[in-house]
């Protein structure tokens, strides 16, 4: 698989921006919850197609790398820990505000 289908319209490709939200998260017996996701803006590397649908994306972020679960069911054998896909949308495109402004 060398993309991900985000939309109908919409394939993200090697190289192409995306930010993420949603993602795991640890409940603490009282209810509250940790989150223990990776978050903001990636570049996408690589698409891994895995056996019983599971979809997830390698991806290189400002933490570094990451494997972004997106579909498919997971399971933890840690009582508390609970694997929910990552929410993924393409980033949108801005200038540089910190680039030098041209005068003229």
């Amino acid at each position: 698989m060398t993309g991900y289908k985000l939309s109908p319209r919409v394939t993200l490709h090697p190289g192409d921006r995306f930010r993420v939200a949603g993602g795991p998260y640890y409940r603490l017996p009282g209810g509250e919850k940790i989150p223990l996701a990776a978050r903001g803006v990636f570049t996408l590397l690589a698409v891994d197609a895995g056996r019983r649908g599971r979809v997830q994306l390698l991806a290189y972020g400002a933490g570094g790398f990451a494997v972004i679960h997106v579909s498919g069911r997971r399971r933890s054998r840690i009582s508390g820990l609970v694997c929910r896909p990552y929410r993924v949308r393409r980033a949108s495109v801005q200038k540089n505000p910190r680039a030098p402004r041209e005068t003229a």
